[in-house]
């Protein structure tokens, strides 16, 4: 009987061995986080150092786990050519599609160039470029992403918020054969070790493993800094429609560059567009529901252009396609500090324009913008109170024929908001973390319709 018990006994310790073991395992693979692979640099030279004492090492076809303590490599006229930091005087001529790995197990990260990196570097050699592509866990990617997106002492919700949109829309690009994922404005900012903070930090542990997910898949959790009231339509701004990605109200008014104004002289808009000549009128076909222009015609000596509104904003370097554009005398330009007038969007000249309402406006401003009255708009779209009007509201304003252009005046363009307007305002979230809004709440506002839950495989 007592054999019994005990071989019972041990059976039982046994399975309750085996069954810890099991839990361990899978709380050890649900922790385990994604890795990805992040584009720092693609420049013809490449210095890459360690920190202090502690060596780096590096391998490839040609070096085998060596101990280094820096190396250049550096694109020439005869190939590429790589020197390490002990023997200066050697170099060694690299093949095109050559690859290596540096990896360092000092803490402070590995310098490249000016700026310090976690986790490890895959350097590609190409035939025109060097390429420098850090791999690292997701959330330590994201605690320096987060602080390079939004600033470290915005609300900690605000910050959670974009935590946790960054980290879906990293896993989101996951799959390409060089890299996942962009360092600079083309995707999310990434600008290594110094961006982090305990603020970012906390925001990114505190989020851990959470991405907005739709119809159990990852969203394209698209942001941008200020969309000046209303959020865009994905459809609006390219070809695809994402039913998360829709237009909603956003909170930007706090936003001190909500209006801006760039200028251009003539040299450099015909360097902008050298097959048209003198540009003497630019004309916006169409916009948007919120406002945003979608396509405009470039009027010039020698003919015209069509061209987006995406396109021209990039072309130009813009802050935004919320845009207007009118054509000035220099000696105004210098000599006046008052907001230049927006061009018409209407190519007929006897139709009248349209207006959207935006944040800020008002009837004195609207009227400034076109150089028209006040009177002339009332009358227009027979206003009771001309200190009523509201956002979103279209309005129409006379035309001001008197409004031409020619070879010898600049180009002014006027625009409101940062960023291609889709999907979450970073100062929305930051609006509506200071009125005690959580995270979630501001995500689900900006992408309709999503959940939020820990990573799996399966969402991608």
């Amino acid at each position: 009987m007592i054999l019994k018990i005990i071989k019972t006994t041990h059976n039982f310790c046994l399975i309750s061995i085996l069954i810890f073991c099991f839990s361990q395992n899978r709380a050890l693979s649900a922790s385990k986080e994604p890795i990805i692979s992040v584009l720092i640099l693609k420049d013809k030279k490449i210095r890459i150092r360690s920190d202090r004492s502690i060596p780096l090492t590096i391998k490839g076809q040609r070096f085998s786990n060596k101990k280094i303590k820096g190396l250049t490599l550096k694109k020439q006229n005869n190939g590429t050519t790589l020197n390490f930091d002990k023997n200066k005087q050697k170099s060694y001529y690299l093949k095109n599609e050559e690859k290596f790995v540096v990896r360092s197990s000092d803490r402070r990260g590995i310098w490249v160039g000016q700026k310090r990196y976690a986790g490890k570097l895959n350097l590609f050699i190409r035939e025109n470029d060097i390429l420098v592509v850090n791999v690292l866990g997701i959330e330590k990617y994201l605690g320096s992403v987060v602080g390079s997106e939004m600033p470290a002492k915005w609300p900690l919700e605000a910050l959670k918020a974009q935590a946790i949109a960054s980290r879906t829309y990293a896993l989101k690009q996951k799959g390409n054969p060089l890299y996942d994922i962009d360092s600079t404005n083309k995707n999310q900012v990434y600008i290594g070790l110094e961006a982090g903070t305990h603020r970012t930090k906390r925001a990114v542990n505190s989020t851990r493993s959470l991405v907005l997910i739709y119809k159990n898949k990852l969203i394209n959790s698209l942001f941008h800094s200020s969309s000046a009231g209303m959020t865009e339509n994905s459809q609006d701004v390219w070809k695809n429609k994402y039913p998360y990605l829709s237009s909603v109200k956003d909170f930007d008014k706090s936003n001190p560059k909500l209006r801006w104004n760039k200028k251009f002289t003539q040299s450099q808009l015909q360097n902008l567009f050298p097959s048209i000549g003198v540009i003497n009128k630019i004309e916006i076909l169409d916009v948007t529901s919120t406002g945003r222009v979608k396509n405009v015609r470039i009027h010039g000596e020698f003919g015209t252009d069509q061209i987006s509104g995406v396109d021209i904003r990039k072309r130009m370097n813009l802050k935004s396609t919320l845009i207007r554009f009118k054509f000035i005398e220099d000696n105004e330009n210098k000599s006046s500090d008052k907001s230049p007038k927006l061009f018409p969007t209407n190519s007929s000249e006897n139709q009248p324009l349209t207006h959207i309402v935006r944040v800020g406006d008002t009837l004195i401003l609207i009227a400034d913008q076109y150089d028209v009255s006040v009177e002339a708009i009332v009358a227009l779209n027979n206003i009771k109170n001309s200190s009523l009007i509201n956002i979103g509201q279209r309005l129409l304003v006379p035309r001001n024929t008197l409004n031409s252009s020619s070879s010898d005046k600049i180009l002014v363009v006027s625009g409101y908001g940062s960023g291609h307007g889709v999907g979450m305002s970073q100062w929305g979230a930051k609006y509506m973390a200071n009125k005690g809004e959580k995270a979630n709440a501001i995500l689900k506002h900006f992408y309709k319709g999503v959940e939020i839950k820990p990573f799996k495989k399966y969402f991608l």
